[in-house]
């Protein structure tokens, strides 16, 4: 099921929504759970990946076999933070780090561990998902970037993902980069790749039919679920 809840945000002083998906076992195990944060395009909101059908494909996976039980946790953003900030403490990074992910953590059954968690995001999110993931690694253990408008990206270089790479535990990080073969964001995405593949990253790198639009991102979910919970199949427990 998803469902949807809101907190008071110190940082903007106002409330913020969000959506967590939580998997057909949820109410039947005792033990934390996995989160994925995923984090919407813009102009989209919290809804744009249950629109883009993830809850659906996590069931499905789930029930199946194919995926690991997980929760997904989706935050919404205003234009303030998510467009005009590029990172630090008056940002969607702090408001992720500080405000969201304590809320999520206090409500549900999460793992609070770094190998527990993971972030990804769509075109302005993935640029979001690149600088946190970056900035963070001692936070997420995986990070995956659909899209990301890196070649829209104004950021000074203290908050840019292409110059992050050498901060500690980056190198460590599960990585996924894809666009769509006629899609505006692929340049600046094989840039990345080819940027990661220099410095000797090892990272997945995904070029897929379509442009910058739902249905690219929509029919792609499945392969994005599975890089995500590749690493939470035995381990259940925060040990």
């Amino acid at each position: 099921r998803v469902e949807e809840g809101v907190y008071f945000s110190q940082i903007l002083q106002i409330e913020q929504r969000y959506r967590v998906y939580l998997p057909p076992c949820y109410d039947q195990i005792q033990h934390p759970l996995p989160v994925l944060y995923l984090l919407h395009g813009w102009p989209y909101d919290e809804a744009h990946w249950d629109i883009l059908g993830v809850d659906e494909a996590a069931t499905a996976g789930i029930e199946a076999g194919t995926l690991p039980p997980f929760i997904i946790a989706m935050p919404g953003a205003g234009e303030r933070l998510y467009v005009q900030t590029s990172g630090g403490d008056f940002s969607f990074e702090a408001q992720l780090l500080r405000e969201v992910i304590p809320t999520i953590d206090a409500i549900y059954r999460t793992r609070t561990d770094r190998v527990g968690r993971a972030i990804g995001g769509i075109s302005r999110g993935g640029v979001w998902s690149l600088e946190i993931a970056f900035m963070h690694a001692d936070v997420f253990s995986a990070v995956g970037a659909h899209s990301p408008a890196l070649t829209l990206n104004l950021a000074p270089p203290v908050y840019d993902p292409f110059y992050l790479l050498d901060r500690p535990d980056v190198a460590t990080l599960r990585i996924y980069l894809d666009a769509g073969d006629v899609d505006w964001a692929r340049t600046g995405t094989e840039r990345l790749h080819e940027t990661l593949a220099q410095r000797g990253f090892d990272h997945v790198f995904e070029t897929n039919p379509g442009g910058h639009a739902d249905e690219l991102w929509s029919t792609n979910i499945p392969d994005y679920l599975a890089f995500y919970t590749a690493s939470w199949w035995f381990t259940n427990t925060t040990d």
